[in-house]
């Protein structure tokens, strides 16, 4: 019986993982990072970053293209992704970005973690730079005591931390720019759930 509940532990724990990971793979955040976007006929031009998925980007730029134009765009910590326009207003254009499916995965790795990094104060682990998500976190605990933890996995809503300390389920913490709750324990340390952002009085996420 033992084994059988093993198996489905195991089960569930694959199941979720999968669906964490194509959560990742479509979500979209905010990243304002300056890059160079090439085009054959237009040559490079510098540009900066609006908001980005594995399935595309917006971004400003003066280059001025047809849809459909081949591109590439090259951004500092995300990498060279290779796209075609899809859309312009003004000097906001839309790129839909042409990646095959692993691709996409460790693009999606690199700006959750590019995401995550400076508002959660993460160091980067240089011993792996070909592992987003891998580093070294201060949290504070609510009880003021500092612990230091090496992240294990990262996305927009959450952390997994890996160290010797086991805070309660639910205690509240801060990581960065960021609280959130304790919410489970792992064999070796505990996930966070962070905070949902806060509401400004016209009911707007505040920046």
């Amino acid at each position: 019986m033992h084994d059988e509940y093993g198996r489905l532990d195991r089960r569930k724990i694959k199941i979720a993982a999968r669906g964490a990971q194509e959560r990742r793979r479509h979500a979209r955040v905010p990243l304002q990072l300056h890059g160079r976007l090439w085009s054959e006929a237009g040559g490079e031009h510098a540009c900066r970053l609006i908001d980005i998925s594995p399935g595309g980007a917006r971004i400003v730029s003066r280059m001025r293209m047809v849809d459909g134009t081949r591109v590439v765009l090259m951004v500092t910590s995300i990498g060279r992704i290779e796209g075609q326009i899809v859309r312009q207003a003004g000097d906001e254009i839309s790129i839909r970005f042409n990646a095959p499916l692993r691709k996409r995965d460790k693009l999606a790795d690199a700006i959750t973690w590019r995401f995550n990094k400076d508002r959660l104060g993460l160091d980067e682990d240089r011993t792996a730079p070909r592992k987003p998500g891998r580093g070294r976190a201060k949290i504070l605990l609510s009880d003021g005591v500092v612990i230091q933890a090496n992240v294990v996995d990262v996305s927009v809503t959450g952390a997994a931390f890996e160290c010797l300390e086991r805070p309660r389920v639910g205690e509240a913490l801060r990581v960065g720019e960021m609280s959130g709750r304790v919410a489970r324990i792992l064999d070796n340390g505990f996930a966070v759930v962070f905070d949902p952002p806060e509401a400004d009085a016209s009911g707007h996420e505040a920046a």
